[in-house]
């Protein structure tokens, strides 16, 4: 008897299994054609768009996981504005049976907009745009389209770029913060602070930007009793004129006070020329640009540096370029910057950054970010060795002729081309 038993219990699930799946082909059979089948496949570029809402608000369309099974490559691409919002450009790429269409849209954020705001215009922005691969599909037949009036002052600032006449700001943007931290166990107590203030000015054709920023860190460790501390503060201010869609002429001024690195008080300051190999108006999807300045620095510092100096006034020039891109296939930056004291060639700087996102194919992506210099400017350290505690407990920035870090990474995604499916249980 209890053979029996214990076979009908092995022999449930199977049942059970084998019933839904002959109601799902007595439903695909009496429904005719999958409505899968005659869907748009999507693939949607865009790391940070909040995807469940895209797929609860646009329901009608195949999700899928590789560019290269889509019908329509959506490309969502941004840049921040003046105002502290955001412009979003919109890329709908048609492949396959739909290579002739392609389209772009774009719409911008204001500052003051709740990130639910701006996902529902981007969604919305998104279905407005695939509209014209859905009308050749089957599918449109349950397509309806609805007009809503919207007089408010969010839907305005996405139809315009801006109209600062009537700004009683004058196209200035403020932003103020802070943060504190104490931490404590029974080896270590860290207190921490940080402020900033940022104040711009960005139009067409002049951009300014003010930064001001503090920050404070110490350490006590419990059982020598020993106290590190860092204290820093810097004062940035930027002002640049446009020149045509490829030239900018405009000026850096940067004071600072840094214990780690020996500064009692730095500041430097000049001119700078840029040029953009492609138009600024491209610069969301490309842009190669090279930079030159010359800056006339003063420093005082904490201690008596290596060259015997507690103060000195320096003449340094420099050389940057910059190529950037965000396209279908990947998005990324690489730039590098040569720097040099006027006085003496050899003492000099080269640095490289990098960063690529590229989807090698279908599901098969890389990513690679780098950091590196050659050092040989280092005129603000301080005389004499450093001791075991400074050294451990990084307070003092050491000799070096080099720095680097690396990170790379690979990720390939397989299975179900679709991902239409949502479910937020456990999630974050």
């Amino acid at each position: 008897m209890k053979r029996y038993i214990s076979l009908l219990l092995f022999l449930m699930p199977l049942m059970v299994l084998s019933g839904q799946g002959m109601k799902t082909t007595e439903v695909n059979k009496s429904s005719g054609t999958n409505p899968r089948d005659e869907a748009l496949n999507v693939f949607l570029d865009c790391r940070w768009c909040d995807r469940n809402y895209i797929k609860q608000t646009i329901p009608y369309v195949n999700y899928v996981n590789n560019k290269d099974e889509a019908d329509v490559h959506v490309l969502v691409r941004r840049r921040r504005t003046g105002g502290g919002g955001g412009e979003y450009t919109i890329n709908f790429i048609g492949q396959g049976d739909f290579v002739d269409i392609e389209d772009e849209i774009m719409f911008f954020s204001p500052i003051n907009e709740t990130a639910d705001e701006t996902r529902r215009a981007r969604s919305n922005t998104i279905a407005m745009g695939l509209m014209k691969f859905v009308a050749r599909t089957p599918l449109s037949r349950n397509i309806k389209i609805l007009y809503e009036e919207q007089g408010g002052r969010n839907e305005d600032v996405r139809r315009l770029r801006g109209n600062i006449d009537n700004d009683p700001w004058n196209s200035w943007m403020f932003r103020i913060g802070g943060s504190g931290e104490f931490r404590k166990d029974e080896n270590y107590e860290t207190t921490q602070f940080r402020s900033n203030f940022n104040a711009d000015r960005i139009t067409p054709d002049i951009k300014l930007q003010f930064d001001a920023n503090y920050s404070y860190r110490q350490t006590i460790y419990e059982s020598n009793s020993i106290k590190s501390f860092r204290e820093n503060w810097s004062l940035k201010g930027m002002a640049v004129k446009s020149l045509g869609s490829h030239w900018s002429l405009g000026g850096r001024i940067n004071l600072s006070s840094d214990t780690y690195n020996n500064y009692t008080f730095a500041g430097n300051a000049g001119p700078a020329i840029e040029y953009n190999l492609f138009p600024y108006e491209e610069s969301f999807s490309r842009q190669l640009r090279i930079q030159y300045g010359v800056n006339g620095h003063y420093n005082n510092y904490i201690d008596t540096t290596t060259y015997f100096k507690t103060e000195e006034s320096l003449l340094k020039h420099y050389l940057s370029a910059s190529l950037g891109f965000n396209q279908p296939s990947g998005s990324g930056y690489v730039s590098l910057t040569w720097s040099n004291y006027l006085h003496d060639f050899s003492q000099n700087n080269l640095g490289f950054r990098a960063r690529i996102n590229y989807r090698i194919y279908k599901g098969l992506s890389v990513n690679f970010s780098s950091r590196a210099n050659l050092i040989h400017d280092q005129r603000n350290l301080a005389k004499g060795d450093a001791t075991e505690q400074e050294v451990l407990t990084r307070q003092r920035a050491l000799q070096t002729n080099y720095s680097y870090s690396l990170q790379m990474g690979i990720s390939y995604s397989f299975g179900s081309i679709y991902n239409n499916v949502v479910n937020p249980r456990f999630g974050n």
